[in-house]
């Protein structure tokens, strides 16, 4: 199994809180070789679990690879969903949003 750590701390690094204020959902992570994650994104605060949550509002399904170069800004959610890369189940419209929850300190 893949060493996701870095990712999720990654994930932590880039959140905005200001662009989550307001925002209750809960992402689930499911990578093809590595284990599952549940974000819960709750008024500008974040948490990262590992495991599965009973009520996602949305599933990305995609591999370690994709999702490292997905949090490094090398491939474009659009990009990922389009080649099959990405896979979504449920609030599409959440996942289309995330790039702008998620975001380099300098992409403002």
């Amino acid at each position: 199994m893949v060493d996701t750590a870095p990712l999720i701390a990654k994930l932590h690094e880039r959140f905005d809180a200001e662009a989550a204020a307001g925002v209750h959902e809960t992402l689930q992570l499911e990578l093809d070789d590595g284990p599952r994650y549940f974000v819960v994104i709750d008024d500008g605060t974040l948490d990262i679990q590992e495991g599965n949550h009973d009520a996602p509002s949305v599933t990305l399904m995609t591999d370690t690879r994709t999702f490292e170069r997905l949090i490094n800004k090398e491939l474009s959610g659009m990009q990922a969903v389009m080649s099959g890369k990405v896979r979504a189940r449920g609030d599409i419209m959440l996942a289309s949003r995330l790039t702008r929850l998620f975001r380099r300190r300098d992409d403002a």
